[in-house]
């Protein structure tokens, strides 16, 4: 092998030790080993070392930890509690992300931790005050604790924010019950 050649290699060496450096920082030390076997016997990988694949494959890296996160997202299945102590997770690093906020709103809801929900959906709202969804699942959580006046209040702010959709439909409709059930 000529100089060059040689040059070139160890610099791809020094360049894959300073990425593997970096992720593992990132992660803050979070070990590159594959991690036990899950339940279905298979071993899942590290982030880590998904990550760093990523990285060897030319992947962008970004497209990919967006891809995780919605995977974990639209794989939820209700009721089961799994899947929230992740989002709680990404909500650390990224507090005021309202779409993330909505999600473990909702899977504290279906997992009937109402006073967890109605908090979560509080503090979307006050970060983005106009989402009518919020409202009326903020409505929901109300109903559901026996809070029917605040419930109400959240379903007529659905009214006001998107007075000919659906969900507004939905939400009169609520409002009505309530003012029939009490009669």
């Amino acid at each position: 092998m000529d100089m060059v050649t040689i040059l070139i290699i160890g610099g791809v060496v020094v360049l894959l030790a300073i990425v593997v450096v970096l992720m593992v920082s990132k992660d803050k030390g979070a070990p590159m080993e594959t991690p036990p076997a899950n339940e279905g016997g298979e071993k899942k990988e590290s982030v880590t070392s998904k990550r760093f694949k990523s990285v060897l494959s030319g992947s962008d890296l970004q497209n990919q930890m967006k891809k995780e996160e919605e995977e974990l997202l639209t794989k939820y299945t209700a009721g089961t509690g799994e899947g929230i102590a992740e989002v709680e997770k990404l909500l650390v690093s990224d507090p005021n992300n309202v779409d993330l906020l909505d999600w473990l709103a909702f899977m504290y809801y279906s997992n009937n931790e109402i006073e967890k929900a109605v908090e979560t959906y509080k503090k979307a709202l006050a970060i983005k005050p106009t989402n009518e969804n919020q409202h009326y699942y903020l409505g929901n959580s109300y109903f559901k604790k026996g809070m029917f006046e605040d419930a109400k209040k959240e379903w007529n702010e659905v009214i006001r924010l998107k007075p000919n959709s659906k969900i507004a439909k939905n939400a009169q409709e609520r409002i009505d019950y309530i003012a029939t059930s009490k009669k």
